[in-house]
């Protein structure tokens, strides 16, 4: 049975962080002052850090439809309302409440891991066990940092870096791009000396050294540091780690398949939820308890159910591609995607019967439990978002290698991938222009739905040919304007902080 850490257990002391990111003061709340003296302080102080990944624009909800949608990758139905409806029509604004709600998300997450560092630190443990628990805490903070500000930088580029120093004031300058990445792999390095490669089944889904390396690697790798990227992804394949590819694809989309042998890092839910707390994630976040620790995915994407999401037609066409014989290939990897007709691919039954694809069209399978349930129901799923898993990191190492014209040796990483879900093996990547064409399908392919297109699409420079392209296609629109490579400044935070308000052009960016 999966095992969960009970994230939302003593995260009420830090809840608020609005525009003046907390103030400890408050007497309502715990303090720096008077918290942080025991162990279990500390540890709560930590689990309220992971609490962010439930708040507002991230995993519990937004997240997979900002980013799934502006990839094309999900295209709306009619039930999707506003604000939800900007992204797959590229109409989102500083005003976007889930915009706004993914800035503050990321930045309570900052705040929450500076607080934790500064105090952790200064706590004086009695026992040794203390003292190494101790310093694997201060591990995990500086690696959701980390993370916090890798999504920032790659989402809005110049932002202002927080520190523990400069929290309470409302106005921080944006720094340099450069500065961002330089804080990301600070705090990753930070993280990686301090993060044990496991731990027990009381603890799995805590950030590991495993998982530090992996967003270095990935750090690295978005900032076209090629070999350095590649030096940290092949560090994963071999002791003390054990990362491999499961191999029943589908099941890495399940409960069943949570935080296995794939998994590097991914956001831990539990299903299961009842009364107000199976609605948490539409603002209850630490409100109404610890009864909330579920995400609405199957749900609002279910075919069965809120139907809020299909698969776009431009996804479903990336699963039939040319073989090396320049035969017309339908990857397996279609039918464990999406419902469908067999012509595309997609999978045509489920528990229900025959899937209504002449009503439906293409609906998502990944992350569904259709083909035992024939609804979903509430908003209350359990199955883990996967946030970096080693098929991304094979693929990653394999892209590095490209990019650094070792393209021998990015042959059978990506042939590992596709051996797993019985696809085609390349016999040659070609040269380094049709190796990228090929590694770029194949991510396409493999992370379909997982929010990574996006990210891959902008660090390209292809984002706004290839959407639009597709939406053109399917909608003779052409929504992408080159502003869209970042997203704009949230008016909150303008109205909030002057320095940054000042530092845009245009009301965007």
């Amino acid at each position: 049975m999966k095992r969960i850490i009970y994230l939302f257990f003593g995260i009420l002391f830090f809840a608020g962080c609005s525009d003046d990111l907390l103030n400890l003061e408050n007497p309502n709340q715990y303090s720096a002052d008077t918290y942080f003296k025991n162990l279990e302080e500390c540890q709560r102080g930590i689990n309220a850090i992971y609490g962010g990944f439930y708040h507002d624009g991230l995993y519990a909800r937004e997240y997979y439809f900002i980013f799934d949608c502006l990839a094309n990758e999900a295209e709306q139905n009619s039930p999707m309302e506003a604000p939800t409806t900007d992204w797959p029509n590229y109409t989102h604004h500083p005003g976007n409440s889930e915009l706004q709600g993914l800035w503050r998300s990321l930045y309570r997450i900052i705040f929450r891991a500076n607080v934790a560092i500064e105090n952790i630190g200064k706590w004086e443990p009695v026992k040794e066990s203390e003292a190494q628990r101790k310093e694997t805490m201060i591990g995990e903070a500086y690696f959701l940092k980390g993370w916090a500000y890798f999504e920032l930088v790659n989402i809005w580029g110049r932002v202002p870096i927080r520190t523990f120093e400069n929290s309470t004031e409302a106005k921080v300058p944006r720094s340099n791009t450069e500065d961002v990445w330089k804080t990301v792999e600070d705090d990753l390095k930070e993280a990686i000396d301090r993060l044990p490669v496991s731990w027990d089944n009381d603890n799995i889904g805590r950030a590991t050294k495993g998982a530090a390396t992996a967003l270095l690697g990935k750090a690295y790798l978005y900032e076209k540091k090629y070999a350095a990227a590649h030096a940290e992804f092949a560090k994963l394949a071999s002791a003390p780690y054990t990362y491999d590819l499961h191999p029943d694809y589908q099941e890495n989309f399940l409960e069943a398949g949570d935080n296995n042998e794939e998994s590097v890092f991914e956001v831990q839910f539990r299903g299961g939820a009842t009364g107000d707390a199976v609605w948490y994630m539409f603002g209850g976040q630490e409100s109404w308890g610890i009864g909330g620790l579920h995400t609405g995915r199957a749900t609002e994407y279910g075919f069965n159910d809120w139907e809020n999401c299909h698969v776009s037609n431009a996804a479903v066409a990336a699963f039939t591609y040319k073989n090396e014989s320049g035969t017309d290939y339908i990857d397996p990897r279609g039918a464990m995607l999406f419902y469908g007709d067999a012509a595309s691919g997609g999978d045509t039954d489920y528990a229900g019967g025959e899937f209504p694809y002449e009503a439906k069209g293409y609906m998502w399978k990944k992350y569904q439990t259709y083909e035992e349930n024939e609804y979903e129901g509430d908003p209350n799923s359990g199955i883990n978002a996967k946030v970096i898993r080693y098929a991304d990191v094979l693929l990653m190492r394999a892209e590095a290698l490209i990019m650094d014209n070792r393209i021998g040796e990015a042959l059978p990483l990506i042939n590992k991938v596709r051996a797993r879900v019985n696809a085609f093996e390349y016999t040659d990547l070609g040269n380094q222009s049709e190796a990228m064409q090929k590694i770029k399908l194949e991510r396409r392919l493999e992370l379909c739905g997982e929010q990574v297109r996006w990210f891959d699409l902008i660090r390209w420079g292809e984002a706004m040919e290839v959407i639009n392209a597709e939406k053109f296609a399917a909608k003779g629109v052409r929504p992408f304007l080159p502003k869209h490579v970042l997203f704009p400044i949230p008016q909150e935070e303008k109205d909030a902080n002057s320095l940054v308000a000042d530092d845009i052009t245009g009301d965007w960016n």
